[in-house]
């Protein structure tokens, strides 16, 4: 079929291209189905095969339809659906009608629809009429055959005009909430030729009787006017006035009940020339002719638009993706080479080679493994992998062509459909020679920087004196020294105290955790960032440095917007005048919180052994404590005994001793274990213990248990972190066990005066009146724990409606 196409493209190139089509949908190659389809369509309407061009909008509206669009469906089904009708195939239209009654409305079938007028009478389009059949389907073809706009305007004034005895028209369409004269034809006298103007755009003011296009806009009714200066409810419409102006009518072009546009049409030479009445001089024949092809013209001007929509859409892309300076390709759902842009052709060396599968993409385009000889693993490409749903980036493919070696970035991306499943997969991929240069040239110097910001014992001078060696040698390309601060991930800044504005590059926005151009550089910015209780002490360090002419260096804190904490070590060196002021400051910044945490898990273990020894002598202490207590309890519970019969008075005293005794005992151990901080208060502050528990008993439980905290959270006491837990743990355990609660909500609030710790539960409630503190629920142990260190506790709770603990606290 194919070699036929070629010999004779005019009786089988359509065929060829709707078989196209169908292998491409059978494929899933979307996009590339589509385009068959049109050029199918297009090549069957240019040959006039109008059974074959009936087939191309049925498949194409099958196709559509499986992808859900619904609306572009309904547009070529009924291209479908007309061309069947006119090929004369009625079992064929009667089965679209049955097979797809949700894309034909119910008036589509209709042979006979009153058009009822603003004068009150009844135009039929009855078919009984003498009305011209063939010219109405030579009509209606013309006008469905244009799927352009423009083209479909120039030809529907020309044929309106032509058959509707009018001297000019207007085609009116809504444009961005406006109506505007979209389409204007003026019939030359003497020539039987018609002047066209469309897509001007034109406003009505001036042009058109507005009166008379507003009232068919508003009522979805046709005017007609026999005598539109003398008679009517527009004659003082000022165009009219003006004009002298004598038959008009004006119609709207309805889809589905929609306005779609609205037709304006005059005859200046003739009153009556639209009159139904006059049906010996053919005048009813026009206007019948013109209902019947005004619902047609409505729906191949909305055809049109999608249609434009479309290619201007599909344009766009192109000229975006073209546009990009990386390297652009995608694969379809088969794995196989879809697209290619220009700037991927020439770091490729090749466009698509649609026979490529995806086991053979690496040797085809000749991806290699960076540095090797081996051919890159398909399965690893990023575009591959995508195939499968992942977002993926790598920088160790080297491509080669004409024996060059061309080290490359790439970055892929899945396309999903309307069901979620991937349909393309989009690889984006640059040239990184000049970074990989940048890389290798700035390799000792990233070793020693490493070195500087371990030891940190060598000066300011040392790295600005390397960074301008470094700087030197990439003078000949700004773009390689951009690549070099921002691969070694050094934020630098620029302070220029005279007029106390602030620059910096973006590796320092970013170090701060902010996003690149979208907040301005300024010291006020910086400021923000920094954690409050180190601002004070940092502003300070630089005012020294200025005024003693050092260089200034500082490690402080950063709060990052997700209220992760990130340690950077800034340094900076000033530049004075001649009169010794300084006038600017240059400087860098980095992240060092691996180095910070490393030491802070260092000083932890050695935190966490003193803390082992220390409880270990506070058992001891405890241990002797109890053990001296009951000892005594024990010797004078022996001598009650011996003088319980004989001296009551006596037993007396020893009953107080012991109680004493007991009473001492229990306080020493309580003192003691008030003295143990909670393990998992060692092992963190008190909101991650929180956390913990909650998340220990939701393994335990059905309850529905949820811990969130508020604010930044900062350090308290340990004594108030130990008994703010030990009440938070017993408030948790009471609520499971006894509210029979589906949801416990378990807050931490941090605010700049206080602390709230706050659980929630929607369970079976008390009355708080009625229940001691000493009555259970753990409520007298939890007021002893706030009390002793001073907060305030609130219990609210209703039986039904739940129960919640609040406690607050003071921060000091």
């Amino acid at each position: 079929m194919k070699q036929w196409a070629q010999y004779a493209p005019m009786n089988c190139l359509h065929k060829y291209h709707l078989v196209q089509a169908e292998i491409a949908r059978v494929l899933s190659q979307w996009f590339e189905a589509e385009e068959f389809y049109e050029q199918a369509i297009q090549g069957a309407r240019e040959n006039e095969y109008i059974q074959e061009e009936a087939l191309a909008y049925e498949l194409a509206a099958k196709h559509y339809l499986v992808r859900g669009r619904q609306k572009i469906a309904q547009t070529y089904m009924k291209e479908a659906h007309y061309c069947y009708e006119r090929w004369g195939a009625t079992a064929k239209v009667k089965d679209l009608e049955t097979r797809y009654p949700q894309l034909f409305s119910q008036s589509s079938n209709v042979v006979s629809t009153p058009v009822r007028t603003i004068t009150g009478e009844t135009i039929s389009n009855t078919l009984h009429t003498a009305l011209d059949l063939a010219t109405v389907m030579k009509a209606a073809q013309a006008i469905s055959s244009e799927i352009e706009l423009e083209r479909l305007l120039s030809s529907l004034m020309q044929i309106l005009i032509e058959n509707a005895g009018a001297q000019t028209g207007c085609l009116l369409l809504e444009n961005a909430g406006e109506w505007m004269i979209e389409a204007t034809c003026e019939l030359i006298e003497g020539a039987q030729v018609c002047a066209t103007q469309v897509l001007q755009s034109t406003p009505l003011a001036n042009r058109l009787p507005e009166s008379i296009v507003h009232y068919v806009i508003r009522t979805h009714k046709s005017v007609i006017l026999n005598d539109a200066n003398r008679e009517g409810n527009f004659i003082n419409d000022p165009y009219i006035q003006h004009h002298q102006t004598q038959s008009v009518f004006c119609l709207p072009l309805l889809n589905q009940s929609k306005l779609i546009g609205v037709l304006y049409l005059e005859n200046q030479l003739a009153t009556g020339a639209f009159t139904p009445e006059r049906v010996s001089k053919g005048d009813a024949t026009r206007t019948q002719l013109l209902n019947l092809l005004s619902t047609q013209a409505a729906i191949a001007i909305e055809n049109a638009k999608l249609y434009s929509k479309l290619r201007a859409s599909e344009s766009q892309m192109t000229q975006f993706l073209e546009a990009i300076p990386v390297g652009i390709g995608i694969i379809d759902a088969t794995g196989r080479p879809y697209y290619v842009n220009q700037r991927g052709i020439e770091l490729m060396g090749k466009g698509v080679d649609p026979a490529a599968t995806p086991e053979q993409i690496s040797e085809i385009y000749q991806f290699y493994v960076t540095g090797t000889d081996q051919i890159y693993p398909s399965e690893r490409l990023p575009i591959v992998r995508a195939l499968s749903g992942e977002r993926t980036r790598t920088d160790d493919i080297d491509i080669r062509q004409n024996n060059a070696t061309i080290p490359s970035e790439a970055w892929g991306t899945p396309v999903f459909d309307e069901q979620g499943n991937v349909v393309y997969a989009i690889a984006a991929f640059q040239d990184i020679t000049e970074r990989k240069q940048a890389e290798k040239l700035l390799a000792d110097y990233n070793q020693t920087l490493e070195q500087q910001i371990t030891e940190r014992t060598l000066l300011l001078l040392q790295e600005i004196e390397e960074r301008q060696r470094v700087e030197n040698a990439l003078r000949q390309s700004e773009e390689q020294r951009r690549l070099t601060m921002d691969f070694t991930y050094i934020g630098s800044w620029n302070w220029n105290i005279t007029e106390n504005t602030v620059n910096w590059n973006d590796n320092h926005a970013r170090l701060l955790g902010l996003v690149p151009g979208e907040v301005e550089s300024s010291y006020q910015a910086w400021r923000d960032r920094v954690y409050p209780e180190d601002i004070h002490w940092v502003e300070q360090a630089i005012t020294a440095a200025l005024e003693n002419h050092t260089d200034f260096e500082a490690e402080y804190r950063v709060i990052y917007p997700d209220n992760s904490i990130h340690w950077l070590v800034g340094r900076g060196r000033g530049i004075y005048n001649q009169a010794g002021q300084p006038v600017q400051m240059l400087g860098v910044i980095l992240d060092i919180s691996e180095q910070r945490n490393a030491a802070l898990r260092e000083r932890k273990r050695a935190e966490q052994a003193s803390i082992l020894e220390e409880r270990n002598r506070m058992a001891r202490e405890i241990h002797d404590t109890l053990a001296q207590s009951f000892t005594g309890i024990l010797l004078q519970v022996g001598a009650a005994t011996q003088v319980l019969a004989d001296d009551p008075e006596a037993t007396q005293v020893h009953l107080e001793m012991i109680e004493e005794l007991a009473r001492a005992g229990l306080a020493g151990a309580r003192r003691s274990v008030s003295a143990l901080r909670p393990q998992l208060l060692e092992e963190g502050n008190l909101e991650s213990a929180l956390h913990r528990i909650v998340a220990q008993m939701r393994a335990t439980t059905d309850t529905a248990l949820i811990c969130k905290t508020q604010g930044i959270a900062y350090s308290l006491s340990t004594e108030v972190e130990n008994n703010l837990l030990r009440i938070g743990q017993e408030a948790l355990t009471n609520a499971i066990k006894y509210a029979s609660a589906g949801e416990i909500r378990v807050e931490l609030v941090y605010n700049e005066t206080q602390c709230i710790l706050r659980v929630k539960d929607d369970g079976r409630g008390f009355g708080v009146g009625s229940t001691p503190l000493s009555g259970g629920f753990g409520l007298l142990g939890m007021s002893e724990r706030a009390e002793h260190i001073g907060a305030q506790l609130l219990i609210q709770s209703q039986p039904g409606q739940g129960t919640e603990i609040i406690v607050t606290i003071n921060r000091v």
